[in-house]
């Protein structure tokens, strides 16, 4: 019963360690993103 318990633990943590990683690297993206087409319409 407490290994299933730690198991599932183990499981929640990781794919909350995955989220938070995807979300900072599509936040990024997007920054960078907003940047680079406010500085190509600015040159236009």
């Amino acid at each position: 019963m407490f290994l299933s318990k730690v198991k599932i633990i183990n499981k929640l943590t990781n794919f909350k360690t995955t989220f938070i990683k995807a979300g900072i690297i599509a936040s990024l993206t997007v920054y960078w993103g907003v940047i680079l087409v406010g500085t190509f319409i600015t040159f236009n």
